[in-house]
């Protein structure tokens, strides 16, 4: 059994998730539990044995087969019968790369398969749901940031880039491939797909007193605010930020804030790398930060 640390950081350090018997049928558990990954950030890569696309997502038909969509699974999330369990672990060692958790959700517990794995040293989680552990150890609980939903961080041109990551979370929430979401939602700045935005000035998707109309399946840029980059690393926009962010603590010292904020980023899978795709704003390295005293 995993204690609630060693899952926090197994979850941390996880990006990858293949779900195995994954359906998009809506109330479904695999459907709500897989909706959620994809929210929460995680690249989710669905595993099913007819369906060529699940959640507007590529679908391998076995786990052998994710070598060849070029996806190493940092977890294996089984929605399957215990019997097929041994099975499945089998496949999992016949990958070139082993994933760091073989997951059965609530339900499911296979001694077979939970032997394969740890003698692999592979971590097993049985009996347990996914979205549910998630959502426990990592609710919201930044103290130098509580969101007033004003909007301000919404208003402006370009800032809100359109990543990567965050491309398949907003064809699963409007139900269109990825072409016709670029098309319709986005524009071209600086090299990137960025939000469009409203005669207003605010993005096409923020509604004055109503907020955003697409707020599971915003972009990361927008679910790191206001731990951008900037405010992270310099005092000075980090203070102009606070003068206009209702929601940003009056009493945190910029160092406080600026390591609060890296956790965060880190912990939703937020943090970027690279420059050439996504926004510079989530974009940061922890060596950057202020020193705390």
């Amino acid at each position: 059994m995993l204690f609630v640390d060693q899952l926090r950081d197994l979850l941390s350090q996880s990006r990858r998730i293949a779900i195995v018997g994954a359906k998009d049928n809506l109330g479904a558990p695999v459907d709500r539990v897989g909706r959620y990954l994809i929210n929460a950030g995680f690249e989710v890569m669905p595993v099913h044995p007819v369906r060529r696309q699940v959640w507007g997502l590529p679908t391998a038909h076995s786990i052998l087969e994710l070598p060849e969509f070029g996806f190493e699974p940092d977890i294996v999330c089984l929605f399957r019968n215990a019997v097929y369990c041994e099975g499945h672990a089998r496949e999992v060692l016949q990958l070139p790369k082993l994933p760091k958790v073989f997951w059965m959700q609530e339900g499911i517990r296979s001694p077979e398969a939970g032997k394969l794995m740890f003698e692999a040293g592979v971590k097993v989680v049985e009996d347990r749901c996914i979205k549910t552990v998630h959502e426990v150890l990592f609710d919201d609980r930044t103290e130098t940031f509580s969101c007033q939903r004003c909007g301000k961080c919404c208003e402006g041109r370009g800032g809100i880039v359109v990543g990567p990551r965050d491309l398949p979370r907003l064809c699963v929430h409007f139900g269109l491939p990825a072409e016709e979401v670029l098309a319709r939602y986005t524009e071209t700045l600086g090299g990137k797909p960025t939000l469009k935005v409203g005669d207003d000035g605010f993005c096409m998707f923020f509604k004055e007193g109503k907020g955003c109309s697409i707020h599971p399946a915003r972009p990361s840029v927008c679910r790191a605010w206001p731990f951008f980059r900037g405010n992270l690393i310099d005092p000075v926009s980090f203070e102009m930020a606070r003068e206009d962010c209702p929601g940003i603590s009056r009493e945190a010292s910029h160092a406080e804030f600026a390591h609060e904020g890296f956790r965060y980023l880190e912990d939703y899978k937020l943090r970027c790398r690279d420059i050439r795709t996504e926004g510079r704003a989530v974009i940061v390295d922890e060596s950057e930060l202020p020193p705390l005293n």
